[in-house]
């Protein structure tokens, strides 16, 4: 298939598959995030469990894994954030899929909201430890579902 003004525009069942696959991928980095979380971070103190109750499944041991390192810090303190940060954007694209204008705009949306609540942890209006790291981690997360994006679906590969 030809990409441009001239292309096939893509059926109905194949907007749904690539919208079906966009949502399983956020799924699974939502859920990424939320394991890392449960298995490597002291969740005890979080603001969320002030408010709801801890399910039972997050009362296990913690695994130690030394943050000492950058690959260990990034891993167990920035990559739930933009694995989270992805989940949302991928499923942004997943329901603007072939309205460019529209993802873009709530895309951006949702980026600046996620960034201000981190930004917001600098004057201690919103409980948490600022990181520009976090920040970073989801101009990473917007930079990888793009390119997926232009990869896969723009070149009609899946």
């Amino acid at each position: 298939m030809t990409v441009g003004k001239h292309a096939n525009p893509p059926s109905k069942a194949s907007r749904r598959k690539v919208k079906l696959v966009y949502c399983l991928v956020a799924l699974a980095a939502f859920f990424g995030g939320v394991a890392i979380y449960a298995v490597f971070r002291d969740i005890d103190n979080m603001l969320m469990f002030r408010h709801l109750t801890k399910p039972s499944f997050l009362e296990g041991p913690r695994l130690p894994l030394g943050t000492d390192t950058v690959w260990g810090y990034l891993f167990v303190f920035n990559l739930p954030h933009g694995l989270w940060a992805l989940s949302g954007l991928l499923v942004i694209r997943a329901i603007w899929l072939t309205d460019t204008k529209w993802r873009a705009i709530y895309g951006g949306i949702f980026i600046v909201v996620a960034s201000s609540f981190e930004i917001g942890q600098i004057s201690e209006r919103i409980p948490g430890t600022f990181d520009a790291l976090d920040l970073a981690s989801y101009g990473v997360s917007a930079l990888l579902e793009s390119m997926a994006y232009n990869k896969f679906i723009r070149r009609r590969v899946l």
